[in-house]
């Protein structure tokens, strides 16, 4: 192995990592190119016969100009060492998600029709597959050679405290990751072999001679007198410098960086959705899913269940009630009435045995089939296909007071469905523990937004829908 290590490193003296990008781009092209031709010899095509056609010739084009617009927009194009592999299989499906819903808008756009589904199903088939198969092999042998002593940084930890050992812990419980602990330094007297110096300027010497690439500093070392000096000293020997914060007592899933001019400023909260791009993708699944379910399941379903609504109770088919939606703004929910007519449905939550619940009424509430109007509400914009789901104002109003990130899940359209009653958490909440759990998925769920985190959510209502749940009444 190393014989295998100096081999590697005499062809390539250079960091391999910059060039990462460049190769995992050129991969790309080439399995879009071997795709595109792939699928015509499956539909039994010459390549002459086809580039003769100036439709498949464009839609080549465009397939390619898009890919690369949707990586460098999504930034897919980066494995970075602190990266999972589940990380990259979602920015991989998120991009290839993305790159279907350009390359359909081009084909409405253009009304290219007549190119064959089933070689479009073939194209995707095949690139789906190598664009996969290519960028986990590339995860999975940089974290190979990584672990046998190639593409690694070593780093140094200034300070000696619980963040400072954390990191080190990460380090060595990561050798995937590629970084070599060389030591600490730390300006008081420790008894520990880890410790190799004290935090002053003779600590220069060592960064030299150990070939640090990065040097990792606690906070709590921002004021001191040296800390200035060993910045310009980093920078001036290209060595990368970076901050471990000390955020006891902060509470806090996300932080995002942004520049205002030369001002940095932190959010304390990840929204995606703010993205325009992720937000008419959004509403753009939203009309096209709702359209489809209405056409295809509530227009022949609807009459029935209106029908058996008016012959098991007297009143009206439909329930419309006040919600909360996005900013807290209120809309009219619509759902098929499930109880019978009475005066405390806005200010009273359904319980398991209420009596208030008719026969069929019970049955739609357990079915979920009460809820499908809603996909009206998504159509006007009120609502969306997943989101947190809407809580009448009495309640709003209620656990606004008691809870203090309560409101944070109207900071997008409420859902048909969400992630919060997918994993469970749907029916009465008899308590504020009950809400603080939902509450908690919800605000998860905007700030861990993604179209494929959308999917997933809807295939698990599905899944509940066919399974059944206890708590829903």
């Amino acid at each position: 192995m190393r014989f295998l290590q100096e081999f590697l490193k005499s062809l390539f003296p250079f960091r391999i990592s910059r060039f990462i990008p460049i190769f995992i781009v050129t991969g790309d092209l080439a399995f879009l190119i071997s795709s595109f031709f792939g699928a015509v010899q499956v539909q039994g095509n010459s390549l002459e016969s086809v580039f003769s056609r100036p439709v498949y010739y464009w839609f080549f084009l465009f397939a390619i100009l898009s890919w690369f617009a949707c990586v460098l927009v999504l930034k897919s194009f980066t494995i970075k060492r602190i990266k999972s592999l589940d990380r990259v299989a979602k920015d991989t499906i998120e991009t290839l998600l993305y790159h279907i819903f350009l390359v359909s808008v081009y084909i409405v756009a253009t009304e290219a029709y007549f190119i064959p589904r089933n070689y479009l199903l073939s194209f995707y088939s095949f690139f789906i597959t190598g664009i996969f198969a290519w960028r986990f092999s590339i995860y999975l042998s940089l974290g190979y050679f990584r672990r046998h002593g190639l593409n690694y940084r070593n780093v140094v930890i200034i300070g000696y405290n619980p963040y400072g050992l954390s990191l080190k812990q990460y380090f060595e419980k990561n050798p995937e990751l590629g970084y070599r602990f060389k030591g600490f330094f730390d300006h008081r007297p420790h008894r520990n072999s880890s410790i190799v110096g004290k935090f002053q300027r003779s600590m220069e010497e060592f960064l030299k001679q150990e070939n640090i690439d990065e040097v990792y500093v606690c906070q709590s070392y921002l004021k001191h007198r040296y800390f200035r000096h060993l910045v310009r000293f980093t920078e001036s020997h290209f060595l990368k410098i970076k901050l471990l914060p000390d955020i006891k007592g902060l509470i806090f899933d996300d932080l995002e960086l942004e520049f205002y001019s030369d001002l940095p400023i932190v959010s304390f909260r990840r929204e995606p959705l703010q993205n325009e791009m992720n937000a008419a993708l959004k509403r753009v699944f939203d009309v096209v899913f709702s359209s489809l379910v209405l056409c295809s399941i509530c227009s022949w379903l609807f009459p029935i269940i209106a029908i058996l609504i008016k012959l098991d109770s007297k009143g009206p088919v439909f329930f419309f009630q006040k919600r909360s939606g996005r900013a807290g703004k209120d809309f009219l929910c619509l759902k098929f009435r499930t109880m019978v007519v009475n005066e405390e449905a806005d200010i009273r939550q359904a319980t398991r045995d209420d009596s208030r619940i008719t026969r069929l009424g019970r049955f739609l509430r357990e079915s979920n089939i009460d809820e499908l109007p809603q996909f009206i509400n998504v159509l006007l914009g009120d609502m969306s296909v997943v989101g947190p789901r809407p809580h009448m104002l009495r309640h709003t109003e209620e656990y606004s007071k008691t809870i203090s990130n309560y409101m944070l899940r109207h900071l997008i359209k409420p859902g048909v469905t969400g992630l919060a009653q997918a994993k469970g958490y749907r029916g009465q909440t008899n308590d504020n523990f009950s809400m603080r759990n939902r509450v908690r998925v919800d605000i998860l769920y905007i700030e861990r937004w993604s179209f494929f985190l959308d999917i997933k959510v809807i295939g698990l209502t599905l899944l509940n829908m066919m399974r059944g749940q206890d708590n829903a009444y």
